[in-house]
């Protein structure tokens, strides 16, 4: 029975050895967090300025949701809808997993106004409402203030009152106006409105030919660069408040594709190559690598390890 014996306790050891390396539990979560990395520039994959690619299967969506003038839901083309509908998914899943991750905080019910900006105007692209009188920026400071009240009441309530609540509270107020920032400050032909002051920013990132930063006007720059802000915000909040949680290390893959999609915008870049939707892709591909790799040397049992736990419960 000894040599028997032996050759049990060494295969044992064996296996242990090869069973080092194994799909930790996070690996599906890990894996939607860099598929949803590709939201922003997915609609580039997708579809041309033609329509949808050659190799995308005709599932007649578009055809439903176009109406008799050619408008998809109030938007110009199919990808005009897709663009704007994905970045804004892509914003306000970020901002979900951080009201989630910091739900034990004292601003947890705060995050909970920037995630619900962010699913009122996925309502309002998805119901074709862009044109009505919830689309204005009154309207949604209203539904922000009024969520405001009652959040900030069973806060107060439950947690009670101090200084540096009410100003985290003021803070992510105001980033829960960024996706509509614009309209706050620009009116529809892209002008200023008299009460901003003049900073001279405007005039400062405007062309010889009256490009803002490569833009039309200085509103769909502010749109766009506000848009971005707002989803990396939500992005980077949500990898500082999921401390212990193994798959942290994998939401810098979006957080770093939105600050990305910033610094293209600053930089007067959507023309170049560095705004090709490849490119961007590399850059999930290649951070998603580096960081599965830091995971698992991060987080690999040593054979040694396993061998004495083995040993100590037989």
């Amino acid at each position: 029975m000894r040599p028997y014996s032996r050759m049990q306790r060494n295969n044992r050891q064996s296996t242990a050895r090869k069973s080092k390396i194994r799909i930790p539990d996070t690996f599906w979560g890990a894996l939607a967090i860099i598929l949803l990395s590709t939201l922003p520039y997915l609609h580039d994959f997708l579809t041309d300025d033609g329509g949808l690619k050659p190799w995308v299967p005709v599932l007649g969506i578009e055809d439903l949701l176009t109406d008799v003038n050619g408008n998809v839901l109030g938007f110009s083309t199919y990808r005009v809808f897709l663009y704007t509908f994905f970045i804004f998914l892509f914003a306000t899943i970020g901002w979900a997993g951080w009201s989630q991750s910091a739900r034990q905080r004292f601003y947890g019910s705060a995050l909970l106004l920037a995630t619900a900006s962010g699913l009122y105007h996925i309502f309002l692209i998805l119901f074709g409402l862009r044109r009505s009188l919830l689309n204005e920026p009154v309207s949604k400071l209203v539904f922000l203030g009024i969520l405001s009240i009652v959040l900030g009441y069973m806060t107060i309530k439950k947690r009670g009152y101090s200084l540096r609540k009410v100003v985290s509270w003021v803070l992510l107020f105001l980033m829960a106006t960024l996706p509509f920032y614009h309209d706050l400050i620009t009116n529809r032909s892209g002008e200023t409105y008299a009460w901003v002051p003049k900073l001279g920013i405007e005039e400062m990132l405007t062309d010889n030919e009256g490009y803002v930063r490569g833009l039309a006007n200085y509103r769909i720059l502010v749109y766009l660069f506000c848009l971005y802000l707002f989803a990396h915000l939500g992005w980077i909040g949500w990898f500082f408040d999921s401390r212990g949680k193994k798959y942290r290390p994998f939401i810098l893959v979006p957080a770093a594709l939105s600050l990305y999609q910033v610094v293209v915008i600053a930089m007067s870049w959507r023309e170049t190559e560095f705004n090709d939707p490849n490119i961007k892709l590399y850059i999930t591909i290649g951070l998603s690598i580096l960081l599965a790799i830091n995971f698992y040397y991060n987080n690999k049992v040593s054979p040694e390890a396993k061998v004495i736990t083995e040993n100590g419960q037989s």
